[in-house]
């Protein structure tokens, strides 16, 4: 219990240190702290519409002879003394609304009215869905309530209620009772109201916390209005009022079609010729309108061959679809779309909790992953060379922003496998999760992050990607800290602090803490072992691994988001909040390691109540620098031995932390080796596009255009060639490159900065070029075997520190330089 008693006292001595005390709440719980111009243009950059100008009340009206509305210092206050609403001018249906609400001291209750109506005539003027602001001690701020109507919806109660909704009413009492729900309100502050309307599907968040997820169908769409109780002298206030309607099309401004030719036109039969054009890619044809003959014809898109041919009948969710075209009548050329895929297009389903599908602009016509189309019922002499796949990538995407070359050949066929599937999931302006689904996914969207940024050069769909998760997200429980590694990423990556702190309050909600104990480790409860978390996926790829109340792999996500909350709380002023947060993060990594590292064997235990260890209690915790100094070698010796014994997407965890940790020889071995694990039987299947799983049999229902699977396209820039960012911005980066049985590898990585460019070569000596961007510097941290003496840099020895067998270069570099090891 050493580590454990160690930090439980730094954690008191901050926390009771005057200045330094920060409440618990502070570092879970966003504030909405911030408004005026700042907010107006953050939340237009979200794709948000103002309610309010901040001004005067265009575009508000008060249908009651009673109650006075006005506009103080950017906010509107509500006085009255009896109840009234404010409503608007205009109607809206689907959209994501939000609002800021203070109420005041003493008896207050307020709401949000949304798709509500407005009778003038009558004495209840105001009528429809609310969502609940709830000052008294019930705390059911959140909850929907039906105004004038249906009374509570959820949640429900006796005499206040109708018969359908009592059927729910010990359920959803118990659900506001629930402590994140109970305490979502800040009673003396500022709180942020969410409210979703898609279709039937209602969803209300209070300061990030969701506390309604409804189906009802009595309101399409109606006003929106903000409430005074009637308490006489209360002056209730409400600010950064926005809405943005549903459903939102990143392709529109983001993605643009490329028409590419055909690589090969072969005749299969006498009435079928096949297109081949070369790699798969998001998208539908364009062809010569058929002028002449009667009938039909079959225009089939494929992304995998059988004996020759498109597999009508491909396994999983192995793209095929038939769409059919009428012969003569017309003229010119014609868009031929897709099949449509009714799980591509859903923004509200009922076979799924999902949230929406990102939808493709509708101009474009539907589009799907092919790269063969067999055409059916056409002569032979139809001009097929002049048929055109209409294909959907990013419009900044540049592909000569990277480049990658090393001694081993099909490391080069990787690498250009990974880069092509980040440029071709580009096609839905967000990152996805492939074609089944078309939803963004935490988990999916960082790893993809992480390759488009070692990939092209223009990199704004993972902040676009980011907004929309912190919108809509999924049920994983790792995944929520996910999104605090996005935002780290980002603000690496771009050195935006201004975004980052507009973003910074909300990831708060992601870091687990909530689930914490007085250690400082996250517990699951039933559910949460059986269904959330998910330490790797598919199911099968676990290692056996035994879950428990307190599990090793979401612990180590818990405090892997402490660490990067803590930097990014200093890096928008929140010193104190940063302190917390570091505190947190040595509190649970000591009790972590305490209680889940086997002193006896030097390995972890999946968590505590089971002696067994998997593979990913052991590399979760290496790649998130948790395992103790004297451990990590036992660690990274004893994953070796192992093998893949994961999946893709956890695979890039195991490269990182093997990378890091002096085992970069045997990730490049895992990521070549022969067998149905690897990116080489990826390669030797013959795909354009990386798999979601290894291979069919470890998941039957997999895609085969999933960028989860092409983690090779960020670790081969990131430790092969070995350029990171440094700081924030990358005005100084860190080159450490690994040999990793290589005998040279050279490659371009992209930064905001400009490409740094890397050449090296290790035969008898390390010798490397690099040439940064000019407002660049960088340290170095270089291979070296127990022979060598020194480094060499433009042919003059410097000064170095040698670190096992590596060389720590003390002076900074800049511009082009000549590095040698010796």
């Amino acid at each position: 219990m050493r580590y454990t008693t160690l930090i439980m006292v730094t954690w008191l001595t901050i926390a009771g240190s005057g200045a330094q005390e920060v409440d618990i709440a502070s570092i879970s719980k966003p504030k909405a702290d911030a408004s005026g111009p700042e907010v107006f243009a953050d939340m237009a950059d979200r794709g948000y519409i103002p309610l309010f100008n901040g001004k005067d009340l265009t575009g508000w009206r008060n249908p009651y002879p009673h109650g006075e509305a006005k506009v103080v210092d950017g906010e509107i206050h509500l006085l009255a003394d009896k109840k009234f609403f404010l409503v608007t001018e205009q109607k809206y249906s689907d959209f994501r609304l939000s609002v800021e609400i203070h109420l005041p001291e003493g008896p207050a209750n307020s709401g949000v009215m949304f798709r509500c109506h407005v009778d003038d005539e009558a004495a209840k003027k105001v009528y429809g869905y609310q969502a609940e602001c709830d000052g008294s001690d019930r705390r059911w701020s959140g909850g929907l309530y039906d105004e004038s109507r249906r009374g509570w919806v959820w949640p429900s109660t006796a005499g206040r209620s109708t018969d359908q909704f009592l059927q729910h009413s010990d359920e959803s009492k118990q659900f506001f009772a629930t402590p994140r729900v109970r305490d979502a309100l800040n009673r003396n502050g500022w709180n942020r109201y969410v409210i979703t309307c898609m279709k039937d599907l209602i969803r209300i968040e209070v300061n990030g916390v969701e506390t309604t997820r409804f189906r009802d169908t009595t309101d399409a769409s109606g006003y929106i209005g903000i409430q005074h109780h009637g308490e006489k002298g209360q002056t209730y206030r409400f600010r950064n009022l926005f809405i943005k309607p549903l459903p939102v099309i990143p392709g529109l401004d983001h993605v643009k079609l490329t028409e590419q030719e055909p690589v090969t036109i072969r005749r299969v039969d006498d009435k079928t010729t096949q297109i081949d054009f070369g790699k798969v890619a998001f998208g539908n044809i364009v062809m010569p309108v058929p002028a002449s003959g009667r009938g039909t014809a079959k225009v089939h898109f494929g992304e995998k061959l059988k004996d020759g041919s498109i597999d009508r009948e491909p396994p999983g969710t192995v793209r095929y679809g038939m769409t059919q075209i009428r012969l003569g009548q017309q003229r010119g050329n014609w868009i031929v779309p897709t099949p449509v895929d009714e799980r591509n297009i859903e923004q509200a389903g009922l076979m799924y909790a999902n949230p929406p599908a990102v939808l493709t602009p509708p101009q474009w016509r539907s589009v799907m992953p092919f790269r063969w189309v067999e055409i059916e019922g056409l002569d032979a002499d139809f001009p097929y060379e002049l048929i055109r796949r209409r294909a959907a990538y990013s419009a900044a995407w540049n592909d000569d922003a990277s480049s990658f070359q090393c001694s081993s050949d099909i490391l080069n066929r990787i690498w250009g496998l990974c880069k092509y599937s980040i440029k071709a999931t580009t096609f839905a302006g967000v990152y996805v999760d492939g074609d089944r689904e078309r939803i963004p996914y935490e988990g999916d969207a960082y790893l993809n992050q992480l390759s488009h940024y070692t990939t092209d050069d223009d990199v704004t769909m993972a902040a676009r990607t980011f907004d929309w998760l912190m919108e809509n997200g999924t049920w994983p429980t790792e995944w929520a800290p996910h999104m605090v590694f996005m935002a780290h990423a980002h603000w690496m990556h771009t050195g935006d602090t201004q975004w980052l702190k507009h973003r910074y309050e909300e990831l708060k909600t992601k870091t687990l803490i909530h689930r914490c104990g007085d250690d400082g480790l996250v517990r699951s409860d039933e559910l949460d072992q059986s269904r959330h978390d998910i330490v790797d996926w598919p199911k099968n790829e676990r290692d056996g691994f035994v879950f428990t109340e307190v599990n090793t792999v979401v612990n180590a996500f818990h405090i892997q988001a402490l660490k990067q909350m803590s930097e990014m709380a200093k890096a928008v002023g929140k010193e104190e909040e940063a302190q917390a947060f570091q505190a947190r993060a040595e509190m649970a990594t000591a009790s972590l390691n305490d209680q889940a590292l086997n002193q006896e064997t030097g390995i972890y235990r999946d968590g505590v109540g089971t002696d067994h260890s998997s593979l990913h209690a052991n590399f979760f915790p290496l790649a998130f620098g948790i395992v103790p100094e004297e451990n990590r070698q036992s660690v990274t010796s004893w994953l070796q031995q192992r093998g893949m014994q994961c999946s893709v997407y956890a695979a890039q965890y195991l490269m990182d932390a093997l990378f890091a940790n002096g085992g970069d020889q045997h990730a490049i071995d895992l990521m070549t080796a022969d067998g149905d694990r690897s990116w080489k039987h990826m390669i030797d299947s013959g795909t354009t596009i990386s798999w979601e799983a290894w291979d069919m049999k470890y998941k039957p229902n997999q895609d085969w255009n999933h960028a989860w699977g092409a983690a090779p396209a960020n670790l081969l820039p990131r430790y092969v060639l070995g350029v990171q960012p440094n700081v924030p911005g990358w005005s100084n980066a860190m080159i450490r490159p690994c040999t990793s049985g290589l005998s040279f590898a050279r490659g371009k990585v992209p930064t905001p900065l400009g490409p740094v460019e890397v050449d090296w070569t290790n035969d008898d000596a390390f010798r490397m070029t690099v040439a940064l961007p000019p407002e660049m510097t960088a340290k170095l941290n270089l291979p070296g075997g127990k022979d060598t003496t020194g480094v060499f840099i433009d042919g003059s020895k410097v000064d170095a520190t040698r670190s096992g067998e590596r060389w720590i270069v003390g002076q900074m570099i800049q511009g082009t330089t000549t590095v040698e090891v010796r």
